[in-house]
Formats: structure tokens, C-alpha cells, sequence
């Protein structure tokens, strides 16, 4: 008998044992399902906030492209909003960990970076998925990453924005003290009354204007040279500042959420069907390979009689 033959004739012989096998092992798994707690589940889409400034948006309104999707994704799986949104919901509580164990911080990362899911859809769309035992929870955790991600994103944007405000601020001043220096030295070389003197500093910043009638040595020539240089230094440093103190007044674009999430009370697992399915495989599985060394013992020693 061929190897088809026997393998055909082992399966036909022990079709009730199999068929056993799948019930038992289906009724296994169905019944574990019930000792299973239930997880539900909770979703909150939101678009990226658009990087225009807010004017421009009234008349270009659109939400962000690639960019701010994939900026929006860090700022979402970031550690400081997992950690604030472990904090808020006390999920150290939740996942019943002893936190005098050395490793209770690295598995309550593992339990959240698996119920707690970033996706990024193909239109552009930041998708949070929110796996918990309690319906409630989930939708609040999954609202509390689309709430909180504008002012923590703000909290970072102000901070850079107010040390960056802060050097062109410093940088204009001493370029403001630099030009009242060098007026104050052509002052000096030049001489006469303060009038006439103010008078031939102010026009200095105009720059279709020859000083060359009143320049009569060449230290007061360079003193020009350098009067305008600085001076020009200071009105560009000052420009700069006064655009980056009225961005600082200007309000940042905010993310919008499409979707808020809602408590769902339909569990998502564990699945009757799946488990189900899997413990009858499963367990014939088992039957299969043990019924098969058993079959194979048998014909060693009936092998060993014959001989």
C-alpha cells in the first residue's frame, strides 16, 4: 500500500475520532471565550492642523498635507503623551501593576502601545484606536489624545518660540546700542550744535542722502561708513522682531477632529467564532499527532512479534 493509500485509510479509519475531536476542542474553546474579560473598542479620527498662518486660512481653508500627518503621528505616540495620558487615567491602576517592580514601567509601555493605536489613513487622517475592558474608558482615552495633542503640541511651539523671540530681541538692542554709539562718536568728531547735528545723523538713514558736504576728515567718513552699516543691521533686526512678536500674538492652528470617539458596549474579543475555530483546530491538532505515535508504536511492535 502506497503512502497516499495509508494516509487516505488512517483518516477514514478514525473519522469518528476526529470528528470528536473538533466538537471537544470547539466546545473548549467556546468555553474559555466566557472566561475571557471583554475588551471593547473606541475610534477618534482627526486631520493635521494646517501650517498656514490662521489668516491665511480664512480664505485657503484645507486641512494639512503629508507633512503635518506625519508630524501630528510623533506628537500623538510621542513618551510625554503617552505619559500624560497615563497619568490622567492612572492606567498603572488599570493594568494592576506592582510598581515597586523593577519592570512595571516597561510593561505598562508594552500593555499601552498595544491598546492604545496610532494609524495614519490614506487620506491623510490620524486614526486612534482605543482597546480597553471598559467601554467608557476607551472613548475617553481615545478624546483625550485629540484634546490634549493642541496644547501640548503649543506648549512646545511656545517654548521655542519665546527663546527664539528672545535672542532677536537681544540682538536688536545691542545693534540699537551700537548705532547710538556711532552716532554719539560722529557727534563728537563732527562738533557744532545738536540741531544741525541731529539733523545730519537723521538724514544718514536716508539713503538717497549725500553727507559728503559735511564730512570733512576721513575718520568722520568712516564713522558714516559704519553709522549706515549698523543702522541698516538694526532696522533688519527689528523687523525681524516685531514679525516674530506678532506670530507670538497670533493663535495656533488647531487639529480637526472629524470624529470623537464614542463608547461602544459590542465587545471586540474575545470572538466566540475565532476562539472557537481555533480550539477545534487546535485540539485536533493534538489528537491527530498523538493517535498518529500511537498508530506508528502499534507497528513497531507487531514487527517485533513477527520477527
Amino acid at each position: 500500500m502506497n503512502d497516499n493509500k495509508k494516509g487516505i485509510h488512517f483518516l477514514f479509519k478514525y473519522r469518528r475520532l476526529w470528528l470528536l475531536s473538533l466538537i471537544v476542542g470547539g466546545g473548549l474553546g467556546a468555553g474559555v471565550s466566557f472566561f475571557i474579560a471583554p475588551r471593547y473598542l473606541s475610534t477618534a479620527i482627526v486631520y493635521p492642523y494646517n501650517s498656514q498662518a490662521r489668516k491665511d486660512l480664512v480664505s485657503n481653508p484645507q486641512f494639512g498635507f503629508e507633512f503635518e500627518s506625519e508630524q501630528l503621528m510623533q506628537l500623538l505616540s510621542s513618551k510625554s503623551m503617552r505619559d500624560k495620558t497615563i497619568e490622567k487615567f492612572k492606567l498603572y491602576d488599570y493594568y494592576n501593576l506592582d510598581t515597586n517592580e523593577k519592570s512595571w514601567n516597561a510593561d505598562l509601555t508594552k500593555r499601552y502601545v498595544k491598546d492604545v493605536v496610532f494609524q495614519r489613513s490614506k487620506y491623510l487622517s490620524v486614526v486612534v484606536n482605543v482597546t480597553m475592558k471598559d467601554p467608557q474608558l476607551a472613548a475617553d482615552i481615545a478624546n483625550f489624545q485629540i484634546d490634549e495633542v493642541d496644547q501640548f503640541r503649543a506648549s512646545i511651539f511656545e517654548e521655542n518660540r519665546t527663546a527664539d523671540l528672545e535672542k532677536s530681541k537681544e540682538k536688536m538692542e545691542i545693534l540699537e546700542q551700537e548705532v547710538q554709539t556711532l552716532a554719539d562718536s560722529i557727534y563728537a568728531v563732527k562738533g557744532g550744535t545738536n540741531d544741525l547735528l541731529f539733523n545730519f545723523i537723521e538724514n544718514l538713514n536716508n539713503e538717497n542722502y549725500d553727507p559728503s558736504q559735511f564730512v570733512d576728515s576721513p575718520e568722520l567718513e568712516q564713522l558714516i561708513i559704519d553709522y549706515r552699516f549698523s543702522y541698516n543691521q538694526f532696522i533688519a533686526a527689528r523687523n525681524e522682531y516685531d514679525t516674530k512678536r506678532q506670530a507670538m500674538e497670533d493663535p495656533i492652528p488647531s487639529v480637526y477632529k472629524v470624529d470623537r470617539a464614542q463608547p461602544s458596549y459590542r465587545a471586540v474579543s474575545p470572538s466566540l467564532t475565532v476562539n472557537t475555530m481555533l480550539g477545534a483546530l487546535a485540539f485536533f491538532a493534538l489528537v491527530f499527532v498523538m493517535r498518529y505515535l500511537l498508530e506508528k508504536w502499534q507497528q513497531v511492535k507487531q514487527e517485533e512479534v513477527k520477527a
